[in-house]
């Protein structure tokens, strides 16, 4: 079993939402950012690069078939 690891900074309070939309957006390739609070953008863009990074890793672990 395999351990994929980030180091995060920290998220502004309130901003935690936008930064998980950021990162289920990359990962679902799904954009979730249309209805972000004012200021909110970075913290979204954050987290789409987060999730980019972890589908990266995730793709490096899928079994190639045989």
């Amino acid at each position: 079993m395999e351990t994929i690891q980030f180091e995060i900074d920290e998220i502004s309070e309130g901003h935690g939402l936008s930064f998980k939309k950021g990162v289920s957006s990359s990962l679902l390739d799904k954009d979730f950012g249309a209805h972000l609070p004012n200021g909110h953008e970075a913290s979204y863009k954050r987290g789409q690069s987060i999730g980019n990074k972890l589908k990266d890793e995730i793709a490096k672990l899928v079994k190639k078939p045989s």
